[in-house]
């Protein structure tokens, strides 16, 4: 049906003023002729006073039936307008930052594909920033002040780029801009200084009045040719990572040497995805040694890869990217679940005689993803090996989310998991957090070790670390010892353990005979499969490892 003048208006009750009012408005008419015919069939012809009477009586009805009509177009109207008011709030909300306002991922994507597909001759740049040290800010200051400073944050990115770049928060402190028409290079850099400047040049100003300095870095990816929006995504984040890497405050544009590494980057990702179902991780062993007597008391758990074409590769050359990639929590799980198996193995094998330890680390991934405590419990087997398993993790990871962290681990301690803090005293505060943390040892930092016979300070460190951990009934353990005057020192000053490859390297291999009964010359002779030629002093029996 041809829309009425009345319904120009475009709104919900179109249909019913369309299809009511223009009968509304006739109806008096009609019913004149029904009851003209009607009487002039029965009675004979109508008087005009009797036509008049009935006019007027479809008059009223018909003004009756115009209000009635009128008021369900305007009922249909607002619920029209409510259904489309929740309608484009659902579509907002699905694409906008609650917080800030900002486009999200999903907002930045879907106009990066369509900022590729229309570019022409021009380029457009993907400016990929976050936060520098933003998590301290949390622990620090608060979440309401975090929460202040990713606002502000957005409002200076918004004024900072072009009225026609997007900008979008992908979620934490990470925030991307998009900047279209570009020239050259040079152009996507001028942007990328301004946004760096804009947020370091002054400082935030939070609710209670506080200042709090932020620096963002960022990472830059132009593209010219290419039309793959999550590989220009990819690219400004491998630049973000140049960026961080390079210092705060400052930006890096991606190039081609970057490309080789990122290509490499995401080989390896895929290869370790698939590292644990194909059985290519494997655990190496280092020996921990009590040194009061010298017998083994147990081991640290190393990770290793079994790399089909690049052979055994070291943590620190896929442990970082599976930390940045959430591969670590399957890994983790892995080698929780490994450490519990060969334990199973050592203790049926010796029987009670038996009383080895593993220590397996736990990244900052683990720590806060809620799978951790699930995976132990999945693992743990029953008899006197399911307390015998040392959960790790660092000091500074425990100290920037003290809360989360110590309920994780008085959790694990309630299920027969000791903990163990590594790394320790490198942290500025580490013996005023001793007294608090839910901890059963501590590995003195190997930093301080080093040390050992060469700086009194250094020795003045360990001497407190393990006078304060005996005080309050926390074993001590030194890690990274590598000549007999450490080892020397570590005995002297009272600290129970030693590791390190004075006292043994790490191997896939144990000899479980010798290290659970170790004979009068000590368990350092052969424990593991390799050799360390190392003469200890007198009071502790040579090792031949």
């Amino acid at each position: 049906m041809a829309p009425w003048p009345w319904t120009a208006r475009h709104l919900a009750g179109d249909e019913v003023r369309t299809r009511i009012v223009p009968w509304a408005v006739a109806s008096p008419l009609v019913v004149v002729g029904v009851i003209a015919l009607l009487l002039r069939l029965l009675v004979g012809p109508p008087s005009a006073g009797t036509l008049l009477s009935v006019l007027a009586g479809g008059v009223v009805s018909a003004v009756l039936l115009l209000y009635l009509s009128i008021q369900a177009a305007d009922r249909i109207d607002e619920e029209g307008r409510h259904r489309q008011d929740t309608l484009d709030a659902a579509r907002r909300q699905a694409l906008h930052d609650p917080l800030t306002d900002l486009g999200n991922r999903q907002l930045f994507s879907d106009r990066l594909q369509h900022a590729l597909a229309r570019r022409g001759s021009h380029a457009c740049a993907v400016l990929y920033l976050d936060l520098d040290s933003f998590k301290t800010i949390n622990d620090v200051h608060g979440h309401a002040a975090g929460d202040t400073v990713l606002v502000e944050v957005a409002n200076r990115l918004r004024a900072a780029v072009r009225p026609e770049d997007t900008v979008a928060r992908f979620g934490g402190d990470e925030f991307a801009v998009l900047c279209e028409d570009l020239t050259d290079e040079l152009n996507a850099s001028r942007i990328a200084d301004r946004v760096v400047s804009s947020i370091s040049d002054r400082p935030v100003v939070t609710t209670g009045g506080r200042e709090i300095t932020v620096t963002p870095s960022v990472g830059i990816a132009l593209a010219r040719d290419e039309a793959d929006a999550s590989k220009l995504l990819r690219r400004a984040d491998a630049a973000l990572y140049r960026a961080k890497e390079g210092g705060k405050a400052r930006s890096e544009l991606f190039d081609e040497r970057m490309q080789a590494q990122a290509v490499d980057t995401l080989q390896t990702e895929d290869d370790l995805s698939l590292a644990v179902a194909q059985g290519q991780l494997r655990l190496h062993y280092q020996p921990i040694v009590d040194l009061a007597d010298g017998h083994v008391q147990g081991v640290e758990a190393l990770l290793r890869w079994q790399h089909p074409r690049r052979g055994l590769l070291q943590p620190a050359d896929f442990l970082p990217l599976a930390e940045r990639s959430g591969l670590i929590v399957s890994i983790g799980a892995w080698v929780i679940a490994e450490a519990w198996r060969t334990l199973e193995g050592w203790y049926a094998e010796a029987g009670d005689d038996c009383r080895l330890t593993v220590s397996v680390n736990i990244s900052s991934r683990q720590l806060a993803n809620g799978e951790l405590l699930d995976a132990i419990a999945l693992a743990q087997p029953s008899g006197p090996a399911a307390s015998a398993l040392l959960v790790e993790v660092t000091e500074e990871l425990l100290v920037a989310d003290a809360k989360a962290g110590f309920s994780t681990l008085h959790a694990l301690r309630t299920m027969g998991v000791r903990v163990g803090v590594d790394d320790f005293g490198r942290g500025v505060s580490s013996l005023s957090h001793l007294q608090s943390m839910p901890v059963d040892h501590v590995k003195v930092d190997r930093h301080f070790i080093a040390g050992l016979g060469l700086h009194r300070q250094d020795e003045a460190v360990v001497a407190g670390i393990i006078g304060m951990a005996k005080n309050m009934g926390v074993g001590v353990i030194a890690e990274g010892v590598e000549t007999p005057d450490q080892l020397a020192t570590l005995r002297r000053l009272g600290c129970d353990a030693a590791q390190g490859f004075l006292l043994g390297y790490p191997s896939p291999g144990l000899d479980l005979d010798r290290a659970v009964h170790p004979g009068p010359d000590g368990a350092l002779h052969g424990v593991l499969d390799l050799d360390v030629s190392s003469v200890l002093p007198d009071a502790v029996p040579t090792a031949s490892v």
